[in-house]
């Protein structure tokens, strides 16, 4: 298994993913500004690992206060709107930090910093491990509702999927979410070939997906964003699966830029399009789409690639990382829990009141 972050002894260690497949770095810090860093630039990325990833930044954070009880509060504070600050559209980031703060208000009356701060590091491991066994159980859900959608296809033949962005071992800690779907439905059979699409502007798809398929000894081929419709056309994909770094109530997604245009070709050629993602990515206190907060980032992520300009700097550009995909496009939600199908509002609360 590809190790994308660690924490051990105090040390936050991640993979840089903008460097891959050409370099494997590692970076390693005490400091959890640079570990902010790390997230906002897209060093760590993908929803479940930007999570695992803010609890152990708020563990640097924690580690490096040298003050008194007293003023433990205030400090705490102010990391947390830090941590909270690094990107505004992946709700894992949201879940972990409060995760960390739900340790903080039950122990911080009663116990010594010694003892507190013993409790957070339990509480950051924690939500990394789940990450990992939360992707195991997407997995099995997941191959379980395709054997029930394709039960006569798979009769006579296996399937070609569709997946975009990344949502492997590098974005989700585990075997992945969409990417854990298709991995494992490939160990039983199911799958043929996987199609990733490139997903613009930072190819994730094509650098980061096809590089773990490629790990995996798993067939593929990569697209450009644009092909997906003329490959459905002509039968080459059966359907598509994707990660998700928001869901509302209603089953509303937010994936990376890219996604909805793949559902909407996917609902004209009459091909199932799911969403695979942990229960902590849904939020259901909004209740539509239309309320997620989307990221608009640099414009010189379009007008240069990797460094080399591409375009000229004046260029205009509106570079929106993320856009939604609205539920009704959606065949089925697939969590650790369940594989939500039909009535979302009704579904999604029922998994994650559950």
């Amino acid at each position: 298994m590809i190790d994308a972050i660690s924490f051990k002894n105090g040390t936050f260690r991640y993979l840089d993913q903008r460097f891959l497949p050409l370099q494997e770095n590692y970076v390693e810090t005490q400091d959890y500004k640079q570990a902010i860093e790390a997230i906002k630039t897209l060093a760590v990325r993908g929803a479940p690992l930007i999570g695992a990833s803010a609890g152990y930044t708020v563990m640097l954070g924690i580690n490096a206060y040298k003050g008194d009880k007293a003023g433990f509060p205030e400090y705490f504070n102010n990391l947390i709107a830090e941590v909270n600050a690094s990107r505004p559209t992946a709700v894992n980031l949201f879940f972990a930090t409060r995760k960390m703060q739900n340790v903080y208000d039950a122990n911080f009356e009663n116990d010594s910093l010694e003892a507190l701060f013993a409790k957070m590091t339990d509480m950051a491991y924690k939500i990394h491990n789940d990450e990992i066994d939360n992707c195991d159980k997407i997995a099995r859900h997941g191959v379980e509702l395709l054997k029930q959608d394709f039960a006569d296809v798979l009769k006579t033949r296996k399937l070609n999927v569709l997946t975009h962005c990344n949502t492997g071992t590098l974005a989700c800690c585990g075997i992945g979410t969409a990417l854990g779907v298709i991995r494992l439905a490939y160990q039983e059979g199911l799958i043929e070939r996987v199609i990733t699409s490139e997903s613009r502007p930072l190819l994730q798809g094509l650098r980061l997906t096809a590089w773990e398929l490629e790990h995996d000894g798993i067939p593929f081929a990569s697209i450009s964003d644009s092909s997906s419709a003329i490959l459905m056309s002509r039968g080459m994909i059966d359907f598509a699966v994707t990660g998700a770094d928001r869901i509302t109530a209603n089953g509303d997604t937010a994936n990376k830029i890219g996604t909805y245009a793949h559902a909407i070709s996917a609902k004209y050629h009459g091909l199932p399009f799911y969403i695979a993602a942990p229960v902590s990515t849904i939020d259901i206190t909004m209740a539509e789409g239309s309320e997620i907060p989307i990221e608009e980032r640099d414009a010189d992520e379009l007008r240069k690639i990797f460094g080399t300009q591409v375009a000229t700097p004046t260029t205009p550009v509106v570079n929106f990382a993320f856009d939604v995909t609205p539920g009704t496009l959606i065949r089925g939600i697939i969590t650790e829990k369940e594989a939500v199908v039909g009535n979302y509002n009704e579904g999604l609360a029922r998994v994650v009141k559950g």
